[in-house]
């Protein structure tokens, strides 16, 4: 199985996800900003079976299988080499998808790029 919602090139989405934080009253303001400064470079190119990460000169490609979709998200398992296996619930919303990062009260964005 595969989604073909998630085939192409995607973004982070530095002003939507700065957003999210901005509204965060647990995180202290002096750590907002160096946060925020995070979002924007991480550059993700899906295939039917993998996904090829791109930040600066970082590049990683993991081995991606499609294992739950409805009609507004999709769940994969991400095999890395370096992270090992993790679940990814993906949110779609038209351009746009996000997932949830950390213990799941913040979300970044990511744009589909053209």
């Amino acid at each position: 199985m595969y989604e073909p919602r998630l085939i192409g090139t995607w973004r982070s989405n530095a002003r939507k996800t700065s957003r999210e934080i901005a509204v965060r009253r647990d995180i202290p303001a002096s750590k907002k900003s160096k946060l925020e400064r995070l979002f924007g470079k991480l550059e993700l190119r899906y295939t039917r079976t993998h996904c090829h990460a791109r930040s600066g000169n970082f590049v990683s490609i993991t081995r991606d299988t499609v294992v739950a979709r409805d009609s507004s998200s999709v769940a994969i398992v991400s095999d890395s080499p370096i992270a090992g296996k993790q679940i990814w619930h993906i949110h779609f919303e038209g351009d746009y998808y996000w997932i949830c990062l950390g213990s799941g009260r913040m979300r970044e964005f990511f744009k589909r790029l053209k």
